[in-house]
């Protein structure tokens, strides 16, 4: 008999996987998704890290080795977390205020608790600087640029949801609606305006101060359009050089710009639609705007307790206007203050007019 030799196969051995990578945040808001988050915390008892876990876990990463402790002052450590976050919230005021679309391309500061941001401003000239020969002295040129002081401002408002609106499932989208859609108008009007800051309450608009240029006067509407555009732009052109420039006209206004006249998207202006402005038409050397805001807005939320539910209220509402119990009607305040303010570098950066054509 011959003996047929078999050989078992050997076991299967696994090869190590690689170590998998974190999810990719899922498509949506960083900012909204943490007031999101904050509120139906407060509201469920629980923390904003666990409703973002539920909610969104993909945005969620999960640590599993020693690290050292993250600081938005380390570079690929939290530091590009602080600005995509201070991005993030104005990119959500976006569609609600052309404000937020303006500063979002201008020089962004962050708080960071500090009480006040001194921001370098400049002189705009080509006497400041010049070619010189070899071996010969460069000159000093004193520049008297005063610096730009930015004061932490707020922006609140308190808006009331019902509470099977923050446990829905479109909890982020209804919150961010209420809050961040009521602060874009708000931005806006002030931002464009021409008041002059008031001390512990607002900026001054970016228009304080400026007198209007002179508009064109061509009997075709749309040559004194392009006239008009090209009037500011060459107004605000020694501090803006090759741009970019933003035009801030009102909503119907910018489209039939747009519509009409040359426009796109490498263009070294960008039109923006703003009710704030009236009949009147900004342009703004981006170079000259700074800004500073917190990417973490202050948030508070209440179930009990009654509101004078008045867009003006005054200090001692008594027995006027309407009030709103959010016991009985089983409602919820939420209350945002959110610091945000503005300055000019250089004053010649902005000239405004009010144009014949519509």
């Amino acid at each position: 008999m011959t003996m047929i030799e078999t050989k078992q196969p050997l076991p299967f051995k696994r090869q190590a996987e690689p170590p998998s990578a974190p999810l990719p945040p899922s498509d949506g808001n960083l900012f909204l998704r943490h007031l999101a988050a904050r509120v139906v915390a407060n509201v469920l008892h629980t923390s904003p890290l666990d409703v973002a876990k539920q909610r969104w876990p993909s945005d969620a990463l999960l640590l599993r080795a020693a690290s050292a402790p993250a600081m938005t002052t380390v570079a690929g450590w939290a530091a590009e977390l602080a600005q995509r976050k201070t991005a993030e919230a104005l990119a959500a005021l976006g569609p609600a205020s052309a404000g937020a679309k303006l500063l979002a391309n201008a020089l962004v500061l962050s708080f960071d608790g500090a009480g006040q941001i001194s921001a370098p401003g400049f002189v705009a000239g080509a006497a400041n600087a010049g070619f010189v020969a070899e071996g010969a002295p460069i000159p000093v040129r004193q520049l008297n640029a005063v610096p730009s002081l930015l004061n932490p401002y707020k922006i609140a408002t308190i808006a009331v949801l019902t509470r099977e609106m923050i446990e829905s499932s479109n909890a982020e989208s209804l919150i961010g609606n209420a809050l961040v859609g009521a602060c874009g108008p708000a931005l806006d009007a002030a931002l464009f305006d021409s008041n002059a800051a008031v001390t512990g309450t607002r900026p001054a608009g970016l228009r304080n101060g400026i007198a209007a240029t002179t508009a064109s006067t061509a009997t075709d509407l749309w040559e004194a359009a392009v006239e008009d555009a090209t009037a500011l732009i060459n107004a605000v052109a020694a501090v803006g050089g090759a741009g970019p420039y933003a035009l801030v006209m009102s909503p119907g206004r910018a489209a039939s710009f747009i519509g009409r006249v040359y426009h796109e998207a490498d263009a070294p202006y960008r039109v923006y639609g703003s009710a704030a402005v009236g009949n009147d038409v900004i342009a703004i050397a981006i170079a000259a705007l700074v800004a500073a805001l917190s990417p973490d807005p202050d948030i508070e939320t209440a179930n009990a307790g009654t509101l004078h539910m008045d867009t003006a209220p005054v200090a001692d509402p008594g027995s006027t206007g309407t009030h709103k119990s959010l016991f009985q009607t089983d409602s919820l305040a939420l209350k945002v203050r959110w610091p945000v303010t503005w300055a000019l570098r250089n004053s010649a950066g902005v000239a405004w007019l009010t144009p014949a054509w519509k």
